[in-house]
Order: C-alpha cells, then structure tokens, then sequence
C-alpha cells in the first residue's frame, strides 16, 4: 500500500478532522482537513488526492452533494463517508454516487484504519451504477440545514441548541416523580401509601400484585380471539390472511401466534404438498418459457410460507413465479432458469454472505434483484 497517500478530511467540525488526522498520521498518510465542501472542492482542484473521507451533514452543501462533484470531476479519486445520522437509505444512496464505504459515527481508531487501507488497497470496491441511475437519485438528506427553516417549525430556542452538524444538545432534566409513586408498578398507588411506601411482595417478585391481579381477572374474562392472534410476521387483517392461507390455518392458531397443527392433519398436509411437488416435478419446463420473459420470477427463502404466499401474492397479477428453498435449490435454477426478477432472502443456512446475490449477478447481469430480510442494517444495505 502507498504509505504516502494523500488524503482529504471534510466535516464542519474541527474536532473531528483533527482527530482523523491525528489516527491516519501514524500510518504516514498525508492527511489535508477542510471545513466545508467548497473549501474541499477548492483544495481538490489545486492538488490531487488519493483519498477523500467526508462528513455526510454539512451545513450549505451537504456530503451526498460533494459526492456527486467528486465522482464527476476526479472519478478516479476514492471516497468514503462517514456520519452520526446512520440511516440505510443514505448508506444505499452513498454507495450508489461513488463511495466505496460507509462508517457511522462515532467509530474506533481501529475501525477507521481497517476501512482507509481496505480503500487504497482495492479490497473494496466502487459498485458500477449507470449514469443514467446515479442522476435519477435524490441528494436530499432529509435535515434542513438552515437555522431560519429549522426555526420556523422548532423555534428559536431549539435552534441555538444544535451544534455544528445540526446535532442538538439538550439537557434533559429528570422529572419529580409524584407522592407514593411505585416504581415496580410504575404508578401511584394507594396500597403502596399505606405499607409506608414499600412493597415487598412487588420488589421480590419484581411484578406489581395490583397489575397481576388485574391481568389474571382480565384474562379470565376473555377467551382467545383467532383474529388478535396473526404473529408480526404475517399481514395484520384476519380476512387476508385467511385469504392466503384458509381458514384452517387461523383456527389452529395459538395466542402467541404460533400456529399449531395436530399430527394427523400434519402427516395429510405433507402428503398434499409431497403430490403437488411431485406434479410440478413432472410438468414439462416449457410453462416457464410461456410466460412473457418480463414476468419470470425467482423467490428465494428457506420459509416455505413466505415463498408460497409471495407466490400466491403476485400471481394474482399475472406473474410466472418460480421459489427455491435451499442453497442449493437456488443455485441450480440461478443456473438453469431465465428470470427478470430475483427476491432473496438475507438469512439462508449455509449460505455465506451475499454468495447468491454475487451468482445472480455473474449468471444474469441484467435481471433486477429485492433484498427481502428482518436483519435490515446499514452494513448489508451498503453491501447488498
């Protein structure tokens, strides 16, 4: 790696250039500051840099704008962005305009070194974006960035407390809390007043006896209601997801909203699913060549109720969708198939990383691919 590497620092806060400056220094990097993008926009056109980090919120133009000109004018020159608003739409769109990375503040001495010599090093990066995309993106991050804007919907008060990256700065005073207020219970009570403000039934047990008491009669009033009981991964109304899965399925639900199915109506089920699969198997491949290429579509998710309900979901609109299950399921119809659309899921065993994101993308250049997951982050958005 070129230890003489130059580089930019931009962010509207001294400090935080000094201190960057400080950590890169003792890797012999030549490290320039700058305050403001213009300022950085200023120094870059007098000398040549390997490497710019810069802030993402700045006050006049923010650090998505600076992007966009750097890639523009020194397309060659390497960036990186950094920021305390870690959000994935920004990472995505960082990444997108030309950044190799994205690190959230505040990060470590270590960390900031690891991604500065992955950057000079080439073990990341720049993703190919078409100039046509890159223009189509929106800069805006969402934070107003002058004081006469903020004030009008916050005040004046709230704008003299932000700092110099529109971070606000507010002393939070604790609130008295009320006479014989409970802390178990959370609440004022009045059999705590009269035990001379303790309850040690509640401190040992760590639950109210007043709130125990009231959740036991409640729960003995009311019976469970199947259509309270659709768990957080399913739609919330009763009737769509009756409409997706049958009746059956609500009425075997339990109160955690897990659904419970007896045995004998198991081993029937899996039969059903064993001939239909089997059907399938059977069929000719020629019914994928049949639908229009436009509306070939892979599912990948090891959830067979999440691929049978995106299924049953686009078909209404006409789409031919194709689901895999597996590894390895996946990769052999990545490799057979021609499909327009691929959605995939994140969290597959055995799979490593984004590996099917990476064979789409050598197998079908041109299809277009929808992370679906519950482990959204700012690190497999920026990577994905």
């Amino acid at each position: 790696m070129e230890k003489t590497a130059k580089i930019l620092v931009v962010d509207d806060e001294v400090r935080i250039c000094h201190n960057v400056k400080k950590i890169l220094a003792k890797n012999n990097f030549e490290v320039t500051s700058a305050q403001s993008a213009q300022e950085a926009l200023d120094k870059m056109a007098k000398e040549s840099y390997s490497l710019v980090i810069s802030d993402m919120v700045m006050p006049g133009m923010n650090g998505l704008e600076l992007l966009k000109l750097v890639k523009n004018e020194w397309p060659v020159t390497k960036a990186i962005m950094m920021t305390a608003y870690a959000s994935t739409d920004t990472a995505v769109k960082a990444i997108q305009l030309g950044a190799l990375d994205y690190i959230p503040k505040p990060f470590t001495p270590e960390e900031l070194r690891n991604i500065v010599d992955q950057a000079l090093t080439g073990k990341i990066v720049e993703t190919p974006v078409s100039e046509v995309e890159r223009e189509a993106i929106n800069i805006d991050i969402d934070i107003p960035f002058d004081s006469e804007e903020v004030a009008k919907y916050t005040g004046e008060d709230y704008v003299k407390t932000l700092g110099p990256s529109d971070m606000p700065v507010v002393e939070v005073k604790p609130q008295e809390k009320p006479e014989y207020f409970c802390e178990v219970g959370d609440m004022v009570c009045d059999i705590f007043k009269k035990l001379g403000a303790t309850c040690k039934i509640g401190v040992k047990k760590n639950l109210c006896p007043q709130l125990a008491k009231k959740g036991k009669a409640d729960a003995a009033d009311a019976g469970p209601d199947v259509r309270t009981l659709i768990g957080i991964d399913m739609p919330f109304n009763y009737d769509e997801v009756a409409a997706v899965t049958g009746p059956e399925y609500i009425n075997s639900l339990r109160q955690d909203g897990v659904c419970v199915t007896y045995y004998s109506d198991l081993k029937e089920n899996v039969a059903n699913l064993m001939k239909i699969k089997e059907a399938e198997q059977a069929a000719p491949r020629a019914g994928m060549q049949e639908a229009p290429f436009t509306r070939n579509i892979l599912v990948i998710d090891d959830e067979a109720a999440v691929n049978n309900n995106i299924r049953k979901i686009l078909a209404k609109k006409g789409y031919h969708v194709d689901q895999a299950l597996t590894k390895a399921e996946a990769l052999e119809k990545i490799n057979a198939g021609s499909y327009k659309l691929f959605l995939l899921d994140l969290k597959i065993p055995d799979v490593k990383g984004l590996e099917l994101l990476e064979t789409i993308r050598q197998r079908h250049p041109e299809a277009r691919v929808i992370i679906i997951t519950g482990y959204a982050s700012i690190e497999t958005a920026a990577l994905a």
